[in-house]
Protein backbone atom coordinates (compact mmCIF):
# COMPACT_ATOMS: atom_id res chain seq x y z
CA UNK A 1 0.00 0.00 0.00
CA UNK A 2 1.09 3.53 -0.79
CA UNK A 3 1.21 6.23 1.81
CA UNK A 4 -2.15 8.93 1.28
CA UNK A 5 -0.19 11.33 -0.13
CA UNK A 6 0.75 9.05 -2.88
CA UNK A 7 -2.44 7.15 -3.32
CA UNK A 8 -4.53 9.87 -2.87
CA UNK A 9 -3.53 11.86 -6.75
CA UNK A 10 -4.07 8.39 -7.93
CA UNK A 11 -7.59 7.41 -6.65
CA UNK A 12 -8.69 10.87 -7.91
CA UNK A 13 -7.26 10.58 -11.29
CA UNK A 14 -8.75 6.92 -11.76
CA UNK A 15 -12.38 8.16 -10.44
CA UNK A 16 -12.16 11.67 -12.71
CA UNK A 17 -12.56 13.36 -9.43
CA UNK A 18 -11.33 16.69 -8.03
CA UNK A 19 -9.49 17.57 -4.72
CA UNK A 20 -12.29 19.71 -3.83
CA UNK A 21 -15.18 17.40 -4.61
CA UNK A 22 -13.12 14.65 -2.37
CA UNK A 23 -12.97 17.27 0.33
CA UNK A 24 -16.65 17.92 0.05
CA UNK A 25 -17.61 14.62 -0.02
CA UNK A 26 -15.15 13.28 3.03
CA UNK A 27 -16.62 16.68 5.11
CA UNK A 28 -13.13 18.18 5.63
CA UNK A 29 -11.42 21.31 4.66
CA UNK A 30 -10.41 21.75 0.75
CA UNK A 31 -7.02 23.87 2.00
CA UNK A 32 -6.52 21.31 4.63
CA UNK A 33 -6.93 18.48 2.76
CA UNK A 34 -4.15 20.22 0.29
CA UNK A 35 -1.81 21.45 2.36
CA UNK A 36 -1.58 17.63 3.90
CA UNK A 37 -0.92 16.46 -0.02
CA UNK A 38 1.57 19.19 -0.65
CA UNK A 39 3.43 18.31 3.22
CA UNK A 40 2.49 21.95 3.77
CA UNK A 41 3.45 23.75 6.70
CA UNK A 42 5.05 19.62 8.08
CA UNK A 43 1.06 18.93 7.46
CA UNK A 44 0.58 14.80 7.95
CA UNK A 45 -2.88 12.63 7.29
CA UNK A 46 -4.40 11.94 10.73
CA UNK A 47 -6.15 8.76 11.12
CA UNK A 48 -9.33 11.13 11.39
CA UNK A 49 -8.03 12.53 7.69
CA UNK A 50 -7.56 9.29 6.18
CA UNK A 51 -10.28 7.31 7.50
CA UNK A 52 -12.91 10.04 6.12
CA UNK A 53 -11.26 10.31 3.04
CA UNK A 54 -11.18 6.56 2.21
CA UNK A 55 -14.87 6.45 3.35
CA UNK A 56 -15.39 9.16 0.74
CA UNK A 57 -13.67 7.06 -1.80
CA UNK A 58 -16.35 4.29 -1.12
CA UNK A 59 -12.97 2.35 0.33
CA UNK A 60 -12.53 0.11 3.80
CA UNK A 61 -11.69 2.88 6.67
CA UNK A 62 -8.58 1.04 7.19
CA UNK A 63 -7.31 1.01 3.64
CA UNK A 64 -4.69 3.89 4.22
CA UNK A 65 -1.55 2.67 6.42
CA UNK A 66 -1.51 6.05 8.85
CA UNK A 67 -5.23 4.74 9.73
CA UNK A 68 -3.90 1.43 10.69
CA UNK A 69 -0.56 2.42 12.02
CA UNK A 70 -2.38 4.97 14.73
CA UNK A 71 -4.64 2.25 15.07
CA UNK A 72 -1.90 0.03 16.42
CA UNK A 73 -0.25 2.86 18.22
CA UNK A 74 -3.06 3.99 20.07
CA UNK A 75 -3.65 0.14 21.07
CA UNK A 76 -0.21 -0.31 22.21
CA UNK A 77 -0.37 3.24 24.05
CA UNK A 78 -3.33 1.82 25.87
CA UNK A 79 -2.46 -1.87 26.86
CA UNK A 80 0.65 -1.83 28.75
CA UNK A 81 0.89 -5.60 28.63
CA UNK A 82 0.67 -5.50 24.52
CA UNK A 83 3.04 -2.85 24.77
CA UNK A 84 5.48 -5.07 26.55
CA UNK A 85 4.83 -7.82 24.66
CA UNK A 86 5.69 -6.53 21.45
CA UNK A 87 8.68 -4.86 22.91
CA UNK A 88 10.09 -8.20 23.75
CA UNK A 89 9.55 -9.93 20.67
CA UNK A 90 10.68 -7.06 18.32
CA UNK A 91 13.68 -6.49 20.93
CA UNK A 92 14.77 -10.07 20.38
CA UNK A 93 15.96 -8.95 16.80
CA UNK A 94 18.41 -6.51 17.86
CA UNK A 95 21.99 -6.53 18.90
CA UNK A 96 22.05 -5.63 22.50
CA UNK A 97 24.13 -2.95 21.53
CA UNK A 98 21.29 -1.36 19.51
CA UNK A 99 18.67 -1.51 22.23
Amino acid sequence: MRPFIEEVPHLLAERGMSLRALARAAGVDHGHLSRVLRREAYKTPSAELTGRVAEALALPRDYFPEFREAFVVRRVQEDEALREGLYRRLSKDQPASKR
